[in-house]
């Protein structure tokens, strides 16, 4: 498995959208973001946010989108862990 990460939101939201995930957060905690999607929980438990709101706090909270081009893997981790 190759992984890669980005902080870009044009990387991320293309990787996204290409594999059917969309922005969210934590009803009731807009900080707490997510990306929700179909091998996910339904779109109900989160609360869709647009794009821009969720990138606010994914750069807020210093996050980094790691994930595998050739499949549908993914993270959201901190820019202070390095991957294995």
């Amino acid at each position: 498995m190759t992984n890669y990460e980005t902080t870009n939101l044009h990387v991320i939201r293309m990787w996204c959208e290409s594999n059917g995930y969309w922005p969210g957060h934590v009803p009731g905690d807009p900080s707490r973001i997510r990306i929700g999607g179909a091998e996910f929980a339904p779109p109900e438990s989160l609360e869709l946010m647009d794009w821009e709101d969720w990138y606010a706090q994914f750069q807020n909270r210093r996050l980094k989108f790691v994930y595998d081009p050739t499949q549908s893997w993914f993270d959201l981790q901190s820019r202070n862990v390095r991957p294995d």
